[in-house]
């Protein structure tokens, strides 16, 4: 199977992770540093941040859930669907920070 690369995975994560029911905001989780320069080049980035190093991928995501909602199983259900956004076998570790918001679900 056809190793998927950083780039590629982030955009697809990004996607799964906002079809997840209970997000209600994804923010960015990529340094700032980079998103400066994307802003500056007129790019558009993804909000994942995906590390690869020694055969392993860390990903991270950035999720805002409803004071109404649990946070635990949706932070849960964010990363079971960030971990399947890749179709490939390369092991994940993923990361999910949570914001709570005040406003009610809408």
């Amino acid at each position: 199977m056809t190793t998927i690369s950083a780039a590629e995975l982030a955009p697809r994560i990004d996607l799964a992770v906002t079809a997840v029911e209970g997000v209600r905001e994804c923010y960015s989780a990529r340094p700032v540093v980079a998103r400066a320069i994307e802003h500056v080049a007129d790019v558009e980035g993804s909000l994942a941040e995906v590390e690869e190093a020694g055969g392993a991928r860390a990903i991270t995501v950035c999720i805002g859930v409803s004071a109404d909602d649990d946070a635990a199983l949706v932070a849960a259900a964010v990363a079971t669907a960030a971990r399947g956004a890749g179709d490939d076998e390369v092991p994940s570790s993923v990361r999910v920070r949570v914001a709570r918001l005040v406003a009610p679900r809408s």
